[in-house]
């Protein structure tokens, strides 16, 4: 999301007044960080872009009262809505009953091995659970720097902290995920 910021902030007017090319445009420049950021955290690609596909279309509900007029203000209220839709969806998914065994014979087999897909699932699976015992800032630091390559000086504007304080979360959190996976290992 490179623009500059008197152009940022006028498609950011304009996409108030619901202009569709000014929104379209605005999509364009969010929807890799919001797709990634989502796709860190949910299990599968599908639910990730369904998801993100929720973000936008209450982004757009909601982009009257849109206040930023700059690139980490739109990612933040755009983070900010993608995170009350995932903890909707898993809330939804707990209450919910999984299918049937019955239903898994229906399933296409994907392309890569089971045993591959198996083992790189179970280790997304450990880190996505690691990653959900660290503190709400400590995941929002790592999700920022790993997922979605922001340095640290553009993580500190995201997560509204100065850089020294991402850098100790950053640091924490490293360590933190570190002991976490080491203990699932040593359970296995």
């Amino acid at each position: 999301m490179q623009q500059a910021p008197g152009e940022l902030a006028e498609l950011i007017g304009r996409a108030r007044t619901y202009d569709r090319t000014a929104f379209a445009d605005l999509y364009r420049l969010a929807v890799t960080p919001v797709y990634r950021y989502l796709a860190a955290r949910l299990s599968s690609q599908e639910e990730a872009e369904e998801l993100t596909q929720e973000v936008f279309l209450a982004a757009l509900g909601g982009i009257q009262g849109l206040r930023a007029q700059d690139e980490a203000g739109v990612l933040s209220w755009l983070f900010q809505i993608a995170r009350h839709k995932l903890a909707d969806r898993l809330r939804q998914r707990y209450r919910q009953p999984s299918s049937p065994l019955a239903a898994a014979e229906e399933l296409e087999a994907p392309q890569p091995r089971p045993e591959e897909l198996a083992e790189t699932n179970e280790a997304r699976a450990e880190v996505r659970e690691a990653l959900e015992q660290l503190t709400g800032d400590q995941r929002e630091v790592i999700v920022c720097k790993y997922v979605l390559g922001y340095d640290n000086e553009r993580t500190a504007r995201q997560v509204g902290k100065n850089v020294n304080a991402v850098n100790q979360l950053h640091h924490r959190a490293l360590a933190s995920l570190h002991r976490l996976l080491a203990k699932t290992e040593k359970a296995r």
